[in-house]
């Protein structure tokens, strides 16, 4: 693992995407994060995504995160890191975007793809909504944009 001179090491980010019900959610509110011990879970209300796009995405950053191609930054001592407005840093940029099928390879609801500097994951319409992908980049903005979290690949 790497570290950034001056600064604490990075840990290791896991991150779970769950559907729950709707009521469970603070109203108006299509996803809520939870971070616990480098554990990052995605509570995403029943009407705004499918079980199978879930399960896509939760494999496809596993795979990032077990690389630690993504690795926390920030420390654990604030529970309300994630909550707070981004401060405009704009270290990274990622983005969630709802796409039509024939936008991805057949039978794929979830592809991460580069443009213009950012990382923009594109998503199968019919399995996400609007708003959830409007939070979710609300939440990117934050997270990788402040961060919070920092991308990390290997030196040639």
């Amino acid at each position: 693992m790497s570290m950034t001179i001056g600064a604490a090491a990075a840990a290791p980010v896991r991150i779970e995407f769950k559907i729950v019900p709707m009521e469970t959610l603070p109203p108006g509110v299509a996803v809520a994060l939870d971070e616990v011990d480098g554990l990052i879970v995605a509570r995403i209300g029943d009407k705004h995504a499918t079980d199978a796009l879930c399960a896509e995405l939760e494999e496809l950053h596993r795979t990032v995160t077990q690389q630690e191609r993504w690795v926390q930054t920030s420390t654990a001592s604030d529970p309300h890191r994630l909550e707070r407005p981004a401060e405009g840093l704009g270290i990274a940029h990622v983005a969630w975007e709802r796409v039509p099928a024939e936008t991805l390879p057949h039978g794929v609801l979830a592809a991460p793809v580069e443009r213009d500097g950012m990382l923009v994951w594109l998503l199968h319409e019919d399995h996400a909504s609007a708003q959830l992908c409007a939070e979710v980049s609300e939440y990117g903005r934050r997270i990788a944009g402040d961060g919070l979290w920092e991308q990390r690949w290997p030196t040639p």
